[in-house]
């Protein structure tokens, strides 16, 4: 039951949660970057059954997990920073993907169970991710696109990795927060990030609505 669509979509959204939860424990040596990849494994795997409302749909995303996947195996042995580009744009693309057949799915006429909020839960950070995902990708390809703070006595080979700083960044723009600590600097780096603070308001105001109208009538007039 649990890898059906539904129960997919919960797994997908404790991977999640786990990786930006534990994500500053996976800094560091080899034991880390494997525990992150085997919690970026979890959520691919799980982003694809959520997404696999298709035989097409499968394909896809099974295409975009596997060259994730392997791009992030070739960066950690190899790491060259084109690599690393091709692997932050094939996240983004692949969480780009999988959150629009999921919010298909969840904006669908249908009852509303526990699993469906889980699902748009899911969405919410899967743009998140994938908006992180594009900023790592253009600081890779075009250095100095973002303003951070240096990090006190890190070594150039050590320190914070570029997705977490870029991780950081996309959640506080998604929610409005706007701590201002890291900021676009570059004409598209600012483009990217202004289409994300409108794409988490109008997110929020669709999705409410939404489960709202999908919530039965007799229920909403108790």
């Amino acid at each position: 039951e649990v890898f059906r669509y539904g129960g997919a979509g919960t797994v997908l959204l404790i991977g999640l949660l786990l990786y930006v939860g534990l994500h500053p424990l996976m800094l560091g040596g080899t034991a880390s970057r494997l525990l992150s990849g085997a919690i970026v494994g979890v959520i691919l795997v799980a982003g694809t059954i959520a997404a696999s409302r298709s035989k097409l749909l499968r394909a896809i995303g099974i295409v975009l997990a596997a060259a994730t996947f392997g791009l992030q195996v070739g960066w950690l042995m190899t790491g060259q920073r084109m690599i690393e580009a091709m692997m932050m744009a094939s996240f983004a693309v692949f969480c780009f993907f999988t959150a629009a057949v999921i919010l298909r799915h969840v904006l669908s006429f249908g009852p509303l169970y526990a699993d469906r909020v889980h699902a748009a839960l899911s969405v919410y950070i899967l743009l998140a991710f994938a908006w992180a995902g594009a900023y790592a990708m253009i600081e890779i390809l075009s250095p100095g696109s973002f303003s951070m703070p240096t990090q006190a006595g890190a070594k150039p080979d050590e320190g914070v990795p570029l997705l977490s700083d870029m991780m950081h960044l996309s959640i506080a723009t998604l929610t409005s927060t706007g701590y201002g600590d890291i900021t676009a600097v570059a004409p598209f780096a600012r483009s990217l990030s202004q289409l994300e603070q409108l794409t988490g308001v109008f997110y929020i105001a669709v999705l409410i609505s939404r489960l709202i109208g999908l919530y039965p009538t007799e229920e909403r007039e108790r």
